[in-house]
């Protein structure tokens, strides 16, 4: 018996399209407001499940929300 591993044949994004989702192992996560439950449940479970993890979990969000809104500061349009 031998395991094998075939990705996925997916047609890539026509060009000025953004792919809404995000793969995590064999776990595709949607860019919309259903993934958001997805990940939030999923932090909920850990959070609760494994107590050493929160130091981490606040660590990482706390970070991805600095770095976050600083890319959107960064980014943005122009005012008006």
């Amino acid at each position: 018996m031998s395991l094998t591993y075939e990705p996925l044949k997916r047609k890539p994004p026509e060009p000025g399209q953004i792919s809404q989702r995000s793969s995590f192992g064999t776990v595709t996560i949607p860019g919309t407001p259903v993934g958001a439950i997805v990940s939030v449940g999923l932090v909920v479970i850990c959070w609760f499940a494994l107590p050493l993890s929160r130091p981490f979990i606040l660590t990482t969000g706390g970070l991805g929300l600095g770095l976050g809104l600083l890319l959107y500061w960064k980014h943005r349009g122009p005012r008006e």
